[in-house]
């Protein structure tokens, strides 16, 4: 059994059903799916489940943020419901959403592989900046090709993560792009006598240099080594005729013809047709960007920096990375992801400030791994787990990006590396020379973070908000006593008139005997689930107070080895009081021949100075069943008391 099978299991149910998946893709921390109706999807006990940071839908798919494993989860739901729904196929989309589906498919699977060569780059730069290397040197050429090289043949690896995209051959995905980028074809095709100028006093004037068989060739003066979306399309086209193919070529031929059509009909028509006009838009993109820019600095800036947060939370910033990554790689340096660079020191920076101030365990527990995520700028957890839930420390967390990132931009500090996170100042090292861009991006993630930090410290309030809400303590009296709430709805008496003698002496501790009338055990309090019995008959939880609590459904039914039983919850789950954690089947019980009476009890009952159980005969589910004193404030009140008598202890 797989380490994510319960996992993928629960969440294959909860978005409906495999018959509900139309196709699963899945990006740095979220799972994507399309499906048939998105009302079958169980939202709420998605977002219940401790291994899911949240689920939502946006971008025109259902989206399950899982965290930075979410690949092996992605590879367990697929073993589940097949390969065959790793791309959708029936679900009509905006062409917005489309897009944005696209790339998040294609450029994923490169990421990691980008922030490695981006680290080469950056180590190289400081290597050369301290005078270590010079440029001739046999270190600096292997280190400038390992951290240049997926920026020169980016046509190559977008080619095999585009056909994987578009269900095409891996292998014609990557001869494609290698056709792209084949020595000598910029040279030859983009330079010599001029025969004629296409769109002649336009801004796409297009110098022609060479004929297909009479057709003029606009190959961009630059190639397309660096190059994004034109590699995109073109796979996109050749998997359109690649299908076309296999249906019209018998299978006997089709091992050979199929590939070698598909290469010879798309790339003539790719280099003619869809490259250039790709390319066009491509800069077309680039040049409105930079034309906005240019109009006002600050505002274009300040508004990217502001909504690239909410554009993580539903999924849809993947436009603006890209179009960094293609000014990288076919200028050598980006203006747009400064604009960005702060936002995850922004949210380091309002999780620390929690981290301090907060009192709830819990909540620094969560605190502590989302703040270690966004230093490397994986931001997914700490705005699900720490910002978001209290929306103003989201506010904030853009706020303060938002300020220092169009202080990075208005000052010119431009990226020249794809390093983001702690490791990125170095991509703000010009490789011509100069620290003033690193100087520029210190004092910009500096003016995020203190801004971030200090408007979250002084307004922080513990009850702000429903992820504080769910971790709170318990309700403890006026007599420092902690009230426990019933798990289970029946007949109650002592505990002593249990017919299991470990429960009835005591030996597992002290509590209360219910005779069951309902079919589930609810949480009684707000805490974890320490324990489940691999027979799912016994639960243990322990409280955000410490307080111990096992519930074990009849006597002697481990020997049902989980008939009749159900899982509701998973061991390590935070539950809310009233949450049903054990789903049984008490009539199959009874009728099996085992007793359904059911102990509750405190297991850690030593540790406090007393538990109360409550006087009744009958108890519903949440009803009051117990109170337990606490021996610190039975401490406090004698010192109370011995204060108020002058210290006579007598």
């Amino acid at each position: 059994m797989g380490k994510f099978d319960d996992l993928s299991h629960f969440i294959i149910e909860n978005v409906g059903g495999e018959d509900n998946i139309i196709g699963l893709t899945h990006c740095m921390t979220r799972l994507r799916f399309s499906l048939n109706d998105y009302t079958l999807v169980n939202e709420a006990k998605l977002k219940e489940n401790k291994a899911i940071a949240t689920a939502q839908k946006a971008g025109g798919q259902y989206q399950v943020v899982i965290g930075t494993h979410v690949g092996d989860v992605y590879n367990s739901i697929l073993e589940k419901i097949g390969t065959q729904k790793t791309i959708e196929n029936g679900e009509k989309k905006g062409t917005i959403n489309s897009i944005i589906e696209i790339i998040t498919k294609v450029i994923t699977p490169v990421l990691g592989v980008l922030l490695a060569c981006g680290l080469v780059q950056g180590v190289l730069m400081i290597l050369t900046f301290s005078g270590l290397l010079q440029e001739t040197d046999g270190a600096y050429i292997i280190l400038n090709a390992m951290g240049q090289s997926i920026f020169y043949f980016f046509p190559v690896i977008l080619g095999y993560t585009s056909a994987k995209a578009f269900k095409l051959d891996p292998a014609i995905g990557i001869i494609i792009g290698t056709i792209l980028v084949f020595p000598g074809m910029t040279e030859s095709l983009a330079s010599g006598d001029v025969l004629k100028t296409l769109f002649e006093g336009s801004f796409i004037s297009t110098p022609v240099y060479q004929t297909f068989f009479g057709v003029p060739i606009m190959f961009p003066a630059n190639g397309y080594a660096s190059t994004v979306i034109p590699i995109i399309f073109i796979v996109y086209f050749a998997s359109k005729i690649n299908q076309f193919l296999k249906r019209k070529i018998p299978s006997v031929m089709a091992f050979t013809l199929v590939p070698f059509l598909t290469i010879l009909i798309t790339l003539p028509i790719s280099l003619l047709i869809i490259g250039p006009i790709t390319n066009m838009l491509s800069e077309l993109i680039s040049n409105g960007f930079s034309a906005l820019y240019g109009v006002s600095t600050i505002l274009t800036s300040f508004l990217v920096a502001l909504i690239y947060q909410p554009l993580v939370i539903l999924g849809l910033h993947w436009p603006l990375i890209t179009l960094g990554i293609q000014n990288l790689g076919s200028h050598g340096s980006d203006y747009i992801l400064p604009m960005l660079f702060t936002a995850s020191f922004a949210q380091t920076a309002v999780v620390a400030a929690v981290y301090f101030k907060t009192k709830s365990r819990a909540q620094k527990e969560i605190a502590i791994p989302a703040l270690i995520s966004a230093l490397f700028c994986i931001i997914e957890p700490a705005i699900y787990g720490v910002t978001l839930p209290v929306k103003k420390r989201f506010v904030f967390s853009m706020i303060g990006g938002a300020i220092g990132g169009t202080f990075i931009s208005i000052l010119g500090a431009d990226f020249y590396a794809g390093v983001v996170g702690i490791f990125g100042f170095v991509s703000f090292l010009n490789p011509s020379g100069g620290y003033s861009g690193l100087i520029i991006s210190i004092i910009g993630v500096l003016i995020s973070m203190i801004i971030s930090f200090l408007l979250t410290y002084f307004t922080f309030n513990e009850e702000a908000g429903p992820e504080e809400e769910k971790k709170m303590k318990h309700e403890v009296s006026g007599l420092g006593e902690i009230v426990i709430h019933s798990p289970l709805k029946g007949n109650v008496t002592e505990l002593e008139n249990a017919t299991d003698s470990a429960f009835a002496n005591g030996l597992l501790g002290k509590g209360i005997l219910f005779y069951p009338e309902g079919n589930q055990i609810i949480a009684p309090f707000d805490g974890e689930v320490t324990t489940i019995f691999p027979t799912k008959h016994a639960v243990g939880i322990t409280s955000t107070d410490g307080i111990e609590m096992l519930i074990h459904v009849g006597k002697d039914t481990v020997n049902l080895q989980g008939k009749y039983f159900k899982k509701l919850k998973e061991q390590g789950d935070f539950v809310r009081k009233g949450e049903a954690i054990i789903e049984f089947e008490l009539d199959a019980i009874k009728n099996a021949g085992f007793s359904a009476e059911t102990p509750a009890v405190i297991t850690n009952a030593d540790q406090y100075e007393n538990i109360l159980i409550v006087n009744s005969d009958f108890i519903d589910y949440s009803g009051e069943i117990m109170s337990i004193q606490l021996k610190e404030y039975e401490n406090r009140s004698r010192i109370g008391d011995l204060a108020k008598d002058g210290g006579n202890m007598a």
